[in-house]
């Protein structure tokens, strides 16, 4: 059965005399500071709002609303939390202009609320990716179900632009979604990975890094940047790598290639490993926010939508596997890079000239300025 909207206390609280006394994970759980009693609230009366008869139906019905509601609805609930937790009064056109100036903690109580009024399954799950038309996350049993038709959509668009493009074959979550949920009635952010996907993303982190050590670098303004382009500003930025600019051109071709070979090395080998899944608590900003990486395909066909946490405790497995795995690829891939920094330094002609298509981006003022705005120092 789903979560109900319920003002008990969480199952991480128990009764020690007259004094409740929380758990660990309660003392350093990031959102403890919101108020979940005016949060369920909330997201109650934006449910009754929507329609008066909602807490009269049947679980299932109730569920099947919150999935599958649309635009004009959500619009309607958004307005209803915004005025209730926030006192923001507005249309429903003037949401994105009222989120925009929400503090980051606003926003996390926000997120939470809205989760109730659109989550599925026990723990109120909500994917943040776009739907086909008519379609809800209601339609997909399993995990599998969910990828293996998304990966049927983008092998089917990949072949439709690029005539050239041969296919390739399918292995558990390609891309990091993210994803919504309630764990032991908290509101989390999370990541849904695969294991090759989860450890080639460390690697290519630490291998950015080194290329940055090996060949110092920096993006500067190129002799249009900014410059008026009919539908908004040119984005021009050049590298600067004090005249290794073409080596570095080239260590980075080459680091493109290493990844996309490994992803693909650990994926097949994945395919033979037992189902698994790993947790990992991602210490970001102030947000809760937990990243659950599937070992193969097989693991996904286990874990269905409705019941993600319940059949994924069944699966559990100890996240130092994957901190081996990420030592073993991290040392591999410094190795290589290493290798290949000195062989290009000994013999890389930099005279020829790669011959590539050239792209020209423009972007609107308000994006230009969001991206100037970003401290270079955050990673």
């Amino acid at each position: 059965m789903p979560v109900s909207f319920v003002t008990g206390e969480s199952s991480v609280v128990r009764q020690e005399g007259k004094r409740q006394v929380m758990t660990e994970e309660e003392e350093t759980y990031k959102l403890s500071h919101l108020d979940r009693k005016r949060i369920l609230t909330a997201a109650r009366k934006a449910l009754m709002v929507a329609d008066n008869a909602y807490h009269a139906w049947s679980p299932d019905k109730q569920e099947r609303f919150r999935a599958t509601m649309g635009k004009e609805m959500r619009g309607k609930i958004q307005c209803v939390l915004l005025g209730d937790l926030f006192d923001i009064k507005g249309s429903i056109e003037q949401l994105d202009e009222a989120r925009d100036d929400m503090s980051h903690a606003n926003i996390n109580l926000l997120n939470w609320a809205t989760l109730l009024t659109t989550g599925i399954g026990e723990n109120y799950i909500y994917l943040n990716e776009c739907m086909a038309e008519g379609k809800s996350l209601l339609d997909f049993t399993t995990l599998h179900d969910y990828d293996y038709a998304d990966y049927l959509f983008q092998e089917g668009a990949r072949k439709r632009d690029f005539p050239e493009y041969k296919g390739m074959n399918y292995y558990a979550w390609l891309h990091p979604s993210w994803v919504r949920l309630l764990i032991q009635e908290k509101f989390y952010y999370s990541t849904f990975t695969s294991l090759a996907t989860y450890t080639l993303d460390e690697v290519k982190s630490a291998g950015d890094e080194l290329i940055d050590k090996l060949i110092p670098h920096e993006y500067v303004d190129g002799k249009n940047h900014r410059k008026r382009e009919k539908g908004g500003l040119l984005w021009d930025k050049k590298i600067d790598a004090a005249g290794q600019e073409a080596q570095l051109d080239e260590l980075k071709s080459r680091w493109y290639a290493y990844q996309r070979e490994r992803w693909l090395t650990l994926s097949e080998e994945n395919v033979q490993e037992p189902a698994a899944v790993y947790v990992h608590e991602e210490n970001w900003d102030d947000d809760p926010h937990r990243s659950f990486i599937f070992t193969n395909e097989q693991t996904l066909k286990q874990i269905r939508w409705r019941y993600f946490l319940s059949d994924c405790e069944l699966l559990m497995a100890e996240f130092s596997v994957v901190e081996n795995l990420l030592t073993e690829e991290i040392s591999r891939a410094e190795i290589w890079l290493t290798e290949n920094h000195r062989d290009i330094q000994d013999n890389f002609d930099s005279t020829v000239v790669k011959l590539r298509k050239k792209y020209k981006v423009v972007m609107s003022e308000n994006a230009l300025q969001d991206l100037s705005d970003i401290d270079p120092t955050d990673d």
